[in-house]
């Protein structure tokens, strides 16, 4: 069974990820796209 604190601190880690991410593709979006095209191909 999951210890719900650790659930709230995965969660947590979670969002900041999301939030970072999103300011750092606000940042410069074509650096991003080109990034994510060439981690695919």
């Amino acid at each position: 069974m999951v210890d719900e604190g650790n659930t709230r601190r995965l969660a947590a880690i979670l969002a900041a990820d999301v939030v970072d991410y999103s300011r750092l593709m606000h940042e410069d979006e074509a650096a991003t796209v080109a990034a994510w095209q060439a981690a695919i191909c």
